[in-house]
């Protein structure tokens, strides 16, 4: 019987997107172990260099999940993010498969900050230690300022884009949440730009709680690059707030103009 959720077609789309869901989880984790040792052992080997491991890693779980889990990229304005480093590159964080589909465009100039319980886990925490990419204790001031400083001078030894998701944890709610400040920081220490990017809703692809997935065309907005050149570590919180509002603002009119979420 016809309802509003679509009454017996409704149901068994629900259960394709059910069985695509538990399905690429399963080839995931099998997936994500193994190249993770793929990447890690190249490194060891000196096949590459660490950070041509870790892309190496990001490059081709990107290929291979989102062709399984049947998403598709749309860029828009990415030029902003091509040739832009030395840069701080700050996007939103929604789930645990943005690797898959910010490796759409993440270069091979890129390291990514993350929290220092990253490498406690088994490969991949190894992996990302070798690779170069950086990690921070938040729990530790010194130890997190220090870490914010030795990502400075790199980023303009090795000419890098540092990456942060600056929501500091997953986020799918229409708020974004408080930005952590570290980003702005090493930003403003290294005098480089902040090339913004948002991702739009997952929750019109992805719903983690219900074991849904839904294939589909997934944007990705670049936003103007903000520059820091001549303002002083004092405007931290100011060009916090100016990204947020920047970003905030992007995601609102990407849900608005969305599929909405999987019903």
């Amino acid at each position: 019987m016809p309802g509003s959720k679509g009454g017996i077609a409704g149901v068994a789309r629900r259960l394709v997107y059910r069985a695509h869901f538990v399905l690429a989880c399963v080839f995931g984790v099998f997936y994500f172990l193994a190249l993770s040792a793929t990447a890690l052992f190249s490194i060891l080997l000196r096949a590459r260099s660490p950070r041509g491991g870790a892309f190496l890693f990001v490059k081709w779980w990107g290929i291979v999940m989102r062709g399984v889990v049947g998403w598709r990229m749309d860029l828009d304005h990415h030029e902003r993010l091509l040739g832009s480093a030395p840069a701080v590159v700050v996007g939103n964080h929604q789930s645990n498969l943005d690797v898959a589909t910010y490796a759409a465009f993440f270069g091979e100039e890129s390291v990514v900050i993350g929290k220092k319980e990253i490498e406690r886990i088994p490969v991949f925490g190894w992996l990302w230690k070798a690779s170069g990419n950086i990690l921070v204790d938040r729990g530790n001031r010194e130890s997190a300022i220090a870490s914010l400083d030795e990502a400075a001078a790199r980023i303009h030894r090795e000419r890098l884009n540092v990456w942060v998701l600056a929501e500091g944890h997953r986020n799918q709610k229409p708020e974004l949440l408080p930005f952590k400040k570290g980003a702005f920081r090493l930003a403003l220490a290294a005098q480089v730009p902040i090339v913004p990017f948002v991702a739009e809703p997952m929750q019109n692809f992805l719903d983690a709680r219900r074991w849904m997935l839904r294939p589909g065309t997934i944007r990705v907005r670049f936003l103007p690059t903000v520059p820091t050149a001549g303002r002083t570590p004092d405007e931290a919180e100011a060009l916090r707030q100016e990204v947020r509002s920047l970003m905030q603002a992007t995601l609102d009119d990407l849900r608005a103009t969305g599929r909405g979420p999987i019903g």
